[in-house]
């Protein structure tokens, strides 16, 4: 498994990017994606991304044992020099077993998910900024109709298995949002798409934005 390209820098950023989550009617204008081929679609990796998560949503129990028991011996996302750490992931396996006879179902590639990641990775990637766009939903409700709409962002990972277990872990969020949003728990949710884009980032060499939706999904 390839390690982050940042060692230790990344793992900080989780704090800084915590996941956000919306509810209510659509609204914005029509989807005009800003730098880049509207026509573009998800990259093998970014698709995996999505993939990841559904082993983690449907099969948490299994998602465990083969991502995040290996992690307390033999850490491979460089979080491990965090106080915290340990403490992070072995409060993540309790919550992810606890859910395993009551999984969430998988999530389904959605296009205008994918086209409002990828307007917000190329407008923040070529910089050195991080965190959520002020308004991120609107962006989201650009391209999509759905009633509840969510975000997670992280930068330096770069594999799947990398960007869902740091997420997961999200050591260092007081409130877990990232997990919330991909578990849907603590109110977040219930999702039925997702988007991921993954791009380069001025500071952090790799970023990847993931947007949810769910209840009455519709690209626009």
């Amino acid at each position: 498994m390839i390690k982050r390209i940042v060692p230790f820098l990344a793992a900080l950023l989780l704090l800084l990017a915590a996941c956000s989550h919306s509810s209510g009617g659509g609204g914005g204008g029509g989807a005009t994606e800003s730098g880049g081929d509207s026509s573009a679609t998800p990259t093998a990796t970014e698709l995996a991304v999505i993939t990841e998560m559904n082993f983690a949503r449907t099969r948490p129990a299994e998602y465990v044992t083969q991502r995040l028991v290996p992690q307390k011996s033999h850490p491979t996302l460089d979080l491990n020099t965090s106080s915290t750490f340990q403490d992070s992931l072995t409060e993540c396996i309790n919550e992810m077993n606890a859910l395993a006879s009551t999984p969430r179902g998988s999530l389904s590639a959605g296009n205008g998910l994918y086209k409002a990641a990828r307007e917000w990775v190329q407008k923040q990637g070529a910089g050195s900024s991080v965190g959520h766009q002020t308004g991120w939903d609107s962006r989201v409700r650009k391209y999509v109709n759905a009633t509840v709409v969510g975000e997670n962002i992280a930068y330096g990972y770069s594999t799947p298995e990398d960007i869902v277990a740091a997420l997961l872990i999200d050591d260092g969020v007081a409130d877990r949002g990232h997990r919330k949003n991909i578990l849907e728990t603590g109110g977040y949710g219930p999702y039925t798409h997702a988007g991921v884009s993954i791009g380069s980032h001025g500071a952090y060499n790799i970023m990847c934005c993931i947007n949810y939706a769910g209840g009455n999904y519709a690209d626009k």
